[in-house]
């Protein structure tokens, strides 16, 4: 029986790829609603894909959920304290639709110095684990600021492993043993990211990465 990323990356839709589409849709509009009622000014969001990087048992996908967030192209340093911000936005927004799906980790993405979700000069993430998406979210003793300092604490060289605190973007659409969910869409990791400059969120203007 093919994998699960085979299955993926073939022409039929399988049933975890229209489930996945849908807690992305999900986690995207409720980002979107988030940031349209704060006070944040970013360019544009979304909740623009989920990679598969693996499959456990009975093909249970293994995933990462990727939120992105535009700041604009004046914005050569961008504002940490606003980043941590919306950070927190990102999370409540993805954990309650990913919940109960296997996560290896979330990215927040964020690009500046350019004018799109998908142009930029510069792609800088936060990679978070599981666990401190679900205290953040679930925890109110345990706010931004305690978020930022435990990743910020524990973050190490290895910009691959979460928690990471401001790593360089990364492009999951180029690695060999991944597939990217996004817009109705299963990206093969292997294909040139056409639609994006970095971090290989999927296609610019898909369902899954409405403007905020």
């Amino acid at each position: 029986m093919p994998s699960l990323l085979e299955r993926l990356l073939g022409t039929d839709t399988p049933d975890e790829q229209v489930d996945l589409e849908a807690r992305q849709n999900d986690a995207d509009e409720a980002l979107r609603d988030a940031v349209e009622r704060g006070t944040d000014t970013v360019e544009d969001c979304g909740v623009t894909g989920v990679a598969v990087v693996n499959e456990g048992p009975d093909g249970v996908p293994v995933v990462v959920p990727i939120a992105r967030f535009s700041l604009g192209e004046d914005i050569e340093n961008p504002d940490m304290g606003l980043v941590w911000e919306l950070v927190g936005e990102a999370i409540k927004a993805v954990q309650a639709p990913f919940d109960d799906v296997f996560v290896r980790h979330y990215d927040v993405q964020f690009t500046f110095d350019g004018d799109e979700l998908f142009e930029a000069e510069e792609c800088r993430r936060i990679a978070l684990t599981d666990g401190l998406v679900d205290r953040y979210a679930t925890d109110a003793g345990f706010g931004i600021a305690d978020l930022r300092d435990t990743v910020e604490a524990a973050d190490d060289i290895d910009d691959e492993i979460a928690p990471v605190a401001w790593g360089e973007c990364k492009d999951y659409s180029r690695s060999d043993n991944a597939a990217i969910v996004v817009a109705g869409t299963a990206a093969a990791a292997s294909a040139s990211a056409s639609a994006a400059s970095c971090a290989g969120a999927g296609a610019a203007g898909g369902a899954g990465g409405g403007a905020c």
